[in-house]
């Protein structure tokens, strides 16, 4: 049999398993409570309404539907999400909209857009896994900045030395990628003066901004922040803002939808490059989506949905107040939307190996070391609110912090059964 290895490509050489993906086939028994997936909650799907826009857009369009449809993506799915953007103040015409399959996809068009081996792009310490994914298959570097101490964007002060250091190297760096809004793993949300920062940051140094936004609409604590989009909007309005949304957080991840937005020329080049992946996103789902949309319960469904998180999310903080060994180097985010939380551990932990201690107690968590593409942290990890039942919520709080408490415990013992040496 022919060895592989010999004809692979350098890309394909770049492409790395999922840490996450591979993680959660341990997690698969049925009597372990996960943290780990970014799953949302069963019971926020519409499947009843769902299930009626799939009937009535049979009836309308009959094999239309279950035809090829263009790159740019279906004009009714285009038009309903154009008027769903305006009702948020983002002002949108059709050339700026491309659907793709879920903002995965856009994730792995952008590096194969803008990247040459080598190349970078800006992002957070720590940040999504699937981007670092899609970056480094393309053989790109990241150019990691840190989140400041109040958890509000990045550390701006870091953000000017690192490029500036990253610029006197001669590195090669084409857009910055963040996740504004709730951010996936931290949970944490971008003040508006940070994100008027980095604008300003990518004029000045003529950079692109990729926001990607799947968890704006899942805020269940405060008041909206304006998206970077649009602020580029009312700003200098240069259009070097691309805004990845999905149907995954705000409906159900089975559709596979997500859209870009952005101006005519970065939508057109974008087109080309979905060309050659998919020829078009499926057209069942664009049309059944259009239909739902049409309903005007697109909006409904997100409140509800946030209204149970908010109930989720309220409850496991309550449970880590109570359950959690009490130290000053044990903390957690406070999200005031989306699906995570993220936990700091004493830095004698290390998640990595805690995990299939936690497994052994039937509790799963994805390890922070995960979410970094250059000196990983391993003290770190991510917990996912919105999948689990509040049973199940305290009881794998429980088991958590039972398995934190013995690393603890085995910390503070010390090495045990070792000879001292002479004299001491």
């Amino acid at each position: 049999m022919q060895d592989i290895s010999a004809y692979l490509s350098a890309n394909a050489n770049n492409m790395k398993k999922s840490v996450i993906r591979e993680l959660l086939k341990l997690t698969n028994q049925p009597d372990i409570i996960s943290f780990a997936g970014g799953l949302p909650a069963p019971e926020t799907f519409p499947v009843e309404e769902l299930r009626e826009a799939t009937d009535r857009a049979f009836r309308k369009y009959g094999d239309k539907m279950l035809q090829y449809g263009t790159t740019e993506g279906d004009n009714d799915l285009k038009a309903q999400i154009i008027a769903y953007e305006s009702e948020q103040g983002v002002q949108l015409g059709m050339q700026n909209l491309l659907i793709t399959s879920a903002s995965q996809q856009a994730l792995d068009m952008l590096p194969k857009l803008f990247l040459d081996p080598g190349d970078m792009v800006i992002a957070g310490r720590p940040t999504y896994v699937g981007a670092i994914q899609a970056i480094q298959s393309y053989q790109g570097k990241i150019l990691g900045i840190p989140f400041s101490s109040a958890n509000d964007g990045f550390d701006m002060v870091e953000l000017e030395k690192r490029y500036q250091r990253a610029r006197a190297d001669r590195k090669r760096i084409k857009y910055i990628y963040v996740i504004p809004d709730f951010q996936n793993p931290s949970g944490i949300c971008w003040s508006e003066e940070k994100r008027r920062a980095l604008l300003e940051f990518a004029y000045r140094e003529n950079l692109f901004i990729v926001e990607d936004a799947p968890y704006r609409e899942i805020r269940f604590i405060g008041e909206p922040v304006p998206s970077i989009y649009q602020l580029d909007q009312h700003m200098e309005n240069r259009g070097i803002v691309i805004n990845l949304k999905t149907f995954s957080k705000i409906l159900a991840p089975g559709t596979r939808i997500g859209w870009i937005i952005a101006r005519e020329d970065i939508i057109q080049r974008l087109v080309i490059a979905k060309q050659a992946m998919d020829l078009c996103t499926n057209m069942l789902s664009q049309k059944l989506l259009a239909e739902f949309m049409a309903t005007g319960r697109t909006r409904a469904v997100i409140e509800r949905t946030c209204g149970i998180y908010r109930e989720k999310r309220n409850f496991m903080l309550e449970k880590l107040e109570q359950y959690m060994p009490k130290r000053f180097d044990l903390t957690w985010t406070k999200p005031e939307g989306g699906l995570f939380l993220w936990i700091s551990l004493p830095h004698f932990i290390d998640t990595d190996k805690m995990f299939y201690k936690a497994i052994e107690k039937k509790v799963a968590y994805v390890v922070g070391s995960a979410f970094y593409f250059d000196n990983p942290e391993h003290n770190a990890m991510r917990i996912n609110f919105s999948y689990s039942s509040f049973e199940q919520i305290e009881e794998g709080v429980k088991r958590l912090a039972s398995c934190i408490q013995e690393e603890i415990d085995a910390h503070d013992a010390g090495p045990r059964g070792q000879t001292l040496p002479e004299g001491v």
